[in-house]
C-alpha cells in the first residue's frame, strides 16, 4: 500500500472521517467571559455570513484552464478534470462536489488561515484529477530539516509535498501557515457573543437587577428565598411579561433604573458586524448595515466592483495560483468573473451596443455573453451595424441585395 493510500486510510473515508476533531482548534478564554475557537465564533452571525458570502461567491464563480494563442489567453480545447471535477462528486454522491469542496476551502481559510487538500487521484501523465480536502485540525506544517522545505502530516501520515495543496492566507514572514483570523480577532468575536447573550437574557428572565421587595419585618435566609422563588416564578420570563404583582404583609416592590450603558447592547451588537465586515473584507451593506452602503459606491454594480477589486480578487488569486500548480506547463487556471459583474438587462444592452461599436467585440460574441446560439454572419467584427438584411439572409457589410425583377425592374 502507497504511503499516500496509508494515510488516505489513516483519515478514514478519505479525510471524510466524523472523528476528526469538528472544533478546529483549542477553545480560548477571552476578556468577556466566552471562549472562542473556529466552532464558537461561528455562532456570532456576522462571522457566519461573512464566510458564507466568501465561500458561496467563490465556489459559485466557473473556473477555466487558460493558454496563450497568438498573444491572448484562451480557453484550453478540453478542460481537464482537476478543474471540471476536482473532488468527484460531479458523477456521484460519494465524494464532494466542485461547489462543496471549495466552499470547504474557503471556510478553512477564512477561519484557519489554511486550507488544505491531497492529491488522490493521477492520471496516466501523472497529472492531478482528484483532491480530498483535509480538516486544518488534522495537517500539521514543519521544515525539512536538512533543505528547509515545507513537510506535511496528515493524521500523522508524512504526505510528499507535490501530493499537497496549501491555500495560505495572509502570513507573517517567513511563516509556515497562514495567520488565524480568529485567533487574530479573538477578542471582538468574544463581545460580539456576549453581547447577543445579554440580549438573549434581557428579553428572557432579565439579565440585570431590575428591582428589589422591601419587607418592614426582619426575613431569614430561607424566608427571603421563598419570597423571591414566588415571586419570580408568578413573573418572570416571557409569559409572565405583563402579569399583575401582588403584594402583602406591607411588602413593597422597588424598581431599579436601567443605566443608559447597559441598554446599548444594540449598539454594541451594530459594532460587532462592523468589525467582521472589516475582518473579512465583506461590505457592511451585506451584512445588513444599509446605512453604509454609499462608502462601497453608489448602485449595486459599483459596490460589486468594490467587493472584487478589494476583497474577491485576493481570494480568487489564491485559488487560481493552488490549481495553476496542478496543471500542465504553460496552461493556468483562472475564474471568470462575468456573473458577478453582470447587471440589468439596459444596462447589459448598452455595453453591448458600445462594444460592437468600438468592434471590441462581435455580434456573436455578445449573443454567448447572454446565452443564446450564433448567427450566420455573426463573426465578422467590421460590419457596419446598420448594414444587416434579417429578411434576405444577407450577410452584415454585403450592401443591399438586387431588386427581385432584376436589375431593369
Amino acid at each position: 500500500m502507497s504511503l499516500l493510500r496509508r494515510a488516505v486510510r489513516a483519515a478514514g473515508r478519505e479525510f471524510g472521517d466524523s472523528s476528526i476533531p469538528t472544533n478546529g482548534s483549542l477553545a480560548h478564554m477571552t476578556a468577556s467571559g466566552v471562549p472562542i475557537n473556529d466552532q464558537s465564533a461561528m455562532k456570532l452571525i456576522s462571522v457566519y455570513a461573512s464566510v458564507r458570502i466568501l465561500a458561496n461567491t467563490l465556489a459559485g464563480l466557473p473556473m477555466y484552464a487558460m493558454q496563450q494563442r497568438d498573444g491572448i489567453r484562451v480557453k484550453t480545447d478540453q478542460q481537464p478534470s482537476i478543474v471540471v471535477d476536482p473532488f468527484g462528486g460531479a458523477s456521484t454522491a460519494a465524494w464532494p462536489t466542485r461547489r462543496d469542496g471549495k466552499k470547504q476551502l474557503v471556510v478553512s481559510t477564512a477561519l484557519d488561515g489554511n486550507g488544505y487538500a491531497v492529491v488522490t487521484a493521477r492520471d496516466w501523465l501523472f497529472r492531478p484529477t482528484r483532491l480530498a480536502v483535509c480538516h486544518p485540525a488534522s495537517v500539521k506544517v514543519d521544515y525539512d530539516k536538512e533543505t528547509g522545505a515545507r513537510v506535511y502530516d496528515v493524521n500523522r501520515v508524512r504526505i510528499d509535498t507535490v501530493d499537497m495543496v496549501h491555500v495560505m492566507g495572509m502570513s507573517m514572514p517567513g511563516a509556515l501557515t497562514g495567520m488565524s483570523p480568529i485567533a487574530y480577532a479573538r477578542q471582538a468575536i468574544g463581545l460580539g457573543l456576549a453581547a447577543e447573550e445579554f440580549g438573549a437574557r434581557w428579553f428572557g428572565d432579565g439579565a440585570h437587577l431590575t428591582g428589589v421587595i422591601e419587607v418592614d419585618a426582619d426575613l431569614d435566609k430561607a424566608g427571603a428565598r421563598r419570597m423571591k422563588e414566588a415571586w419570580e416564578a408568578s413573573h418572570s420570563g416571557l409569559k409572565n411579561a405583563h402579569a399583575s404583582g401582588i403584594l402583602s404583609g406591607g411588602a413593597k416592590w422597588k424598581p431599579i433604573s436601567v443605566a443608559p450603558e447597559d441598554a446599548q447592547f444594540l449598539g454594541t451588537r451594530a459594532a460587532a458586524n462592523l468589525d467582521a465586515a472589516m475582518l473579512y473584507g465583506v461590505p457592511p451593506h451585506m451584512l445588513g448595515q444599509v446605512d453604509r452602503t454609499t462608502s462601497w459606491g453608489t448602485g449595486i454594480e459599483q459596490q460589486t466592483l468594490g467587493f472584487l477589486a478589494f476583497t474577491m480578487d485576493d481570494w480568487l488569486c489564491m485559488f487560481e495560483d493552488a490549481w495553476t500548480g496542478m496543471l500542465p506547463r504553460g496552461q493556468s487556471a483562472v475564474f471568470d468573473t462575468k456573473k458577478l459583474l453582470r447587471t440589468d438587462t439596459a444596462g447589459r444592452m448598452a455595453a453591448a451596443v458600445q462594444a460592437r461599436t468600438a468592434s471590441v467585440a462581435t455580434v456573436n460574441e455578445l449573443r454567448a455573453d447572454e446565452n443564446r446560439p450564433p448567427v450566420e454572419g455573426g463573426d465578422n467584427i467590421f460590419a457596419p451595424l446598420n448594414s444587416a438584411h434579417t429578411d434576405t439572409g444577407g450577410e452584415p457589410g454585403a450592401g443591399d441585395p438586387p431588386p427581385k425583377g432584376g436589375p431593369d425592374a
